[in-house]
């Protein structure tokens, strides 16, 4: 499996990466110099040689853009969706090995110490320094392994805040926990870890598919896995740094936040939110710390979304909707928009309104809009899904609102606990429909595309 280090050589190969050897301050400044990049289309990954405060370098933008996600699979933008489709239903389970080089170095007890890792403040309104990239492995006796990524906020050298969001299976785990009896909640974060692993944490499955599993299906191999030394996960032995810690039941809690999120704004401040203590750090020699910048979209995290959402949605669609083409979660939409495309010889009068309101089994229900649009509308590009909805859609026929529903709670206009209304919307074509698409053929379109040089194009 291509580990971290693996792909950035990848990376620098194809231009995709600019390294920076300037000082640079990893309060504001480093998350500004993303967010620019963020608003620059094609900009490279970033490796940041010379961290303020740290010998440990930083790479960030790592899987900005459709381009890059597709080359941590080792696939292309052309082929990403239907490769994954395929490959995300194989899933193989991950292997127990007896060593890996994510505990090349090993700090336990007193020796633990976060500050030496470059923990970036990204934006001016977050609460402290945040681990962004921070993929937490859990465990229940019941439902099996879990991989999320889950904010956590630092606090001293060996405690953070762990913010496990109400709506996500780490929440519920540990609920699960407390229902139990536990004393303890043991947890394992791995920063920078192969980017199969990083797309696989995102496609948030049904509970008892473990994510781990799925990144062994998307790279046709079985990501091998160390036991960690001072609790009882197994982690990635390719990770870069590992955090080892726990939370007592009942947690011990802290204020966290507040914090730039993922929607494009800051949450406000969230009272007694769980604090998890570092029993260990565990890392490569000279190890990558991997941080995701988020806010303002488009970011790097929204780009994974838009893979790993859509196919998880167009899985669990599929068996029961053949007319179902691809499904998407546009960037823009900041993973709680899902766009579906249908083919349209397969349309019968009733089917798109059964298909939108069946898309909200998917994801646990969190769409908070779902846009159904026809198969020569590219679901990639905005500009088509906007005059879809203003030629194609009549609100008054093609729309029905669902009151009072489930989104993330950390979607702004929603109430504190996540509840909002649903817009499901049928921007199809549908009879007496009046105009035809003006546009060059399919044959002269090859054609002049044949003859582009010769007119002197690039």
């Amino acid at each position: 499996m291509m580990d971290l280090r693996q792909f950035l050589d990848v990376l620098e190969r194809e231009g995709e990466l600019k390294q920076i050897s300037a000082p640079v301050d990893p309060k504001h400044e480093l998350g500004a110099i993303c967010k620019i990049l963020n608003e620059r289309p094609g900009s490279p990954a970033v490796l940041f040689e010379n961290v303020k405060g740290s010998k440990i370098p930083v790479v960030g933008q790592l899987l900005f853009g459709e381009k890059r996600v597709a080359m941590a699979l080792g696939l292309t933008p052309e082929n990403v969706f239907e490769e994954t489709v395929k490959r995300a239903d194989n899933a193989i389970a991950p292997r127990l090995v007896s060593k890996g080089a994510c505990q090349e170095v090993v700090m336990e007890g007193t020796e633990v110490d976060l500050t030496k890792l470059p923990i970036c403040t990204n934006n001016p309104g977050d609460g402290a320094a945040y681990i962004t990239a921070g993929h937490v492995i859990i465990k229940d006796p019941e439902y099996g392994m879990n991989m999320g990524i889950y904010r956590m906020m630092f606090n001293n050298k060996n405690e953070v805040n762990l913010r496990l969001t109400p709506g996500h299976d780490g929440h519920d785990m540990f609920r699960n926990a407390e229902k139990r009896g536990q004393k303890t909640f043991e947890v394992a974060v791995c920063i920078g870890v192969p980017p199969a692993v990083y797309v696989a944490s995102q496609f948030e499955p049904r509970i008892g598919v473990y994510e781990l599993a799925i990144a062994g299906g998307l790279v046709g191999e079985a990501v091998e896995v160390v036991k960690c030394r001072t609790v009882d996960i197994e982690v990635p032995a390719l990770a870069e740094i590992v955090l080892e810690g726990e939370m007592t039941i009942p947690a011990k809690t802290g204020n966290e936040g507040p914090f730039g999120e993922f929607c494009g704004y800051t949450t406000q401040m969230v009272p007694n939110e769980r604090v998890m203590t570092i029993k260990a750090i565990t890392h490569r020699k000279n190890p990558i710390y991997h941080n995701i910048w988020l806010g303002k979209p488009p970011h790097e995290h929204l780009y994974i979304d838009a893979l790993t959402y859509g196919v998880a949605a167009y899985q669990e669609l599929k068996p029961a909707y053949p007319v179902l083409k691809k499904a998407y979660a546009p960037p823009w939409g900041v993973s709680i928009v899902l766009v579906l495309q249908v083919e349209k010889r397969l349309i019968r009068p009733g089917l798109m309104n059964n298909l939108l309101a069946s898309s909200l089994y998917t994801r646990s229900g969190k769409w908070k809009h779902v846009i159904v649009v026809d198969e020569d509308v590219n679901v990639y590009d905005p500009n088509e899904i906007l005059w879809a909805m203003t030629t194609r859609f009549q609100p008054a026929t093609d729309m029905f609102v669902i009151p009072r529903s489930i989104t993330s709670s950390l979607e702004p206009s929603a109430t504190k606990d996540g509840v909002t209304s649903k817009m499901m919307a049928d921007c199809t074509i549908k009879e007496g429909f009046r105009g035809q698409v003006a546009e060059p053929t399919e044959e002269m379109r090859a054609e002049v595309l044949r003859r582009w040089k010769e007119y002197g194009l690039s």
